[in-house]
């Protein structure tokens, strides 16, 4: 009986006492700073690594203050992933505070990047005011399936150096992914043909790429961050009415009342998606299927 009892209670402290910390970390951590690329990583590493977002779905990247949560998450991890935000550099700076060695992905600096000024397609609102966009990259790239596709390569490369065994099935799985964004590319271009040249009114400028890759004009209503002036109104409605607009867009994480606004004045249908959500290709989807009322 007493050995019973011995060999209990060695197992018990052998196994039962293991941190919960400790078998966490059996995987490697992936941290993104914004959701949609949580969806792009786990399509590429399954279930061989944890993959968080540092920021949810209903913040604006643009504002967003780190949490200590947030800066203690990214700390942990063993890869974190940005884009480019502002709010990045307090997480990157947690990250050079702490006591391990964490990898740092910038794909802003990976990737071939738009700037406002240079991309025809957005709408100047800021008229007879400095526009803070000039010469500004847009950093909305994951609202592109041309980019997203660019972009798994180099996710492909980053996280093979964390599990290299793993090299050859993340190769496969980014490949299944692109194939699947080709897919969707294809789709949205099929779809959008027939408004190619028009307009969408949107509150934030975050359809850049999406716009210049399917021939659409952004007509974005903020102007330096804000909602419009009323000397701006009049500039705004002649610039929407001149690019025979389709509809407008509103998201959760800005203020939509300059864009409500503009479309109850052209009588123009308001359509709502989130450029946050963890599911890219999910979200083109749903906001191609807005634009084109389907």
């Amino acid at each position: 009986m007493k050995r019973l009892l011995s060999l209990a209670l060695l197992i018990f402290f052998t196994f039962g006492c293991q941190s919960p910390e400790k078998k966490v970390k059996e995987q490697p951590l992936v941290v993104t700073s914004i959701p949609p690329y949580v969806s792009i990583v786990k399509a590429i590493v399954g279930n061989t690594m944890e993959v968080k977002s540092a920021l949810g779905i209903d913040f604006d990247p643009h504002v967003a203050e780190p949490t200590p949560r947030e800066m203690k998450m990214v700390q942990d991890a063993d890869l974190f992933i940005g884009v480019g935000e502002a709010y990045e550099y307090k997480l990157v700076t947690a990250i050079q505070e702490g006591v391990r060695k964490v990898e740092v992905l910038e794909l802003d600096e990976e990737t071939p990047l738009l700037s406002y000024s240079q991309d025809t397609h957005f709408g100047d609102v800021c008229r007879g005011g400095v526009n803070t966009f000039e010469g500004t990259k847009d950093l909305h790239f994951w609202l592109s399936p041309r980019m997203l596709i660019i972009q798994v390569n180099i996710l492909v490369d980053a996280l093979t150096k964390m599990k290299s065994e793993n090299g050859e099935v993340y190769r496969e799985n980014g490949n299944m992914l692109i194939e699947k964004l080709k897919e969707l590319d294809h789709q949205i271009e099929e779809k959008l043909h027939p408004y190619q040249n028009r307009a969408i009114i949107v509150s934030h400028p975050a359809l850049g790429y999406y716009c210049h890759d399917y021939h659409l004009i952004q007509i974005a209503i903020e102007c330096e961050g804000k909602s419009p002036l009323p000397k701006n109104v009049h500039h705004i409605l002649d610039l929407a009415k001149s690019s025979n607009p389709i509809c407008a867009l509103t998201a959760p994480q800005f203020n939509n009342r300059g864009a409500e606004m503009i479309a109850e004045k052209l009588n123009l249908r308001v359509e709502s998606f989130n450029p946050m959500g963890e599911y890219p290709l999910q979200t083109l989807q749903q906001l191609t299927d807005a634009i084109t009322d389907r």
